[in-house]
């Protein structure tokens, strides 16, 4: 499981809320694709970097790879905005995003990117340098993460080997 936690700024400014985005070869939209295109690393699999292997055979074999973990990726994003939206927390008006980002392009680990709010939005701010709202925040994901495992954990028997 992999989870990266942000704090971003869109230059408009008129983003808010938290989002929870996945891995997708094109973005949702088009603050998914400004915030995607930031990012940039080699492809890993299992730990092998795959940069310098012939690009067809890499990418058959990261696909291969992903046939398991974007479902799960995406049931983990789900989890994590439900939980989040039980607690109570300030989400966007389209909380499930998707795009390009580097960070979750590990195609054997489950992955999750979470912009916990937006810094060019004074709500979002004010609610990032409250200790108070970080811990709700970081309860809420934690709720959302073990949710996910339990029900994750029931479905293993019924993935490939």
């Amino acid at each position: 499981l992999f989870v990266s936690l942000h704090a971003d700024a869109l230059p408009s400014g008129r983003a808010l809320g938290t989002t929870v985005h996945t891995l997708a070869r094109s973005a949702s939209d088009e603050a998914s694709r400004l915030l995607a295109e930031r990012h940039d690393r080699a492809d890993l699999l299992a730990g092998i970097d795959l940069s310098d292997s012939d690009d067809q055979v890499a990418g058959v074999l990261m696909d291969l790879a992903r046939t398991q973990t974007q479902p799960r990726s995406e049931q983990l994003a789900d989890a994590i905005v439900l939980a989040l939206r039980s607690e109570g927390m300030p989400l966007n008006t389209r909380p499930r995003r998707a795009a390009g980002y580097s960070v979750l392009k590990a195609p054997d680990v489950p992955s999750v990117l979470i912009e916990t709010g937006f810094l060019s939005s004074p709500r979002d701010r004010e609610n990032l340098v409250d200790p108070v709202f970080r811990a709700r925040l970081a309860n809420a994901i934690r709720d959302g993460i073990q949710a996910w495992k339990i029900a994750d954990d029931t479905l293993a028997p019924l993935r490939l080997k």
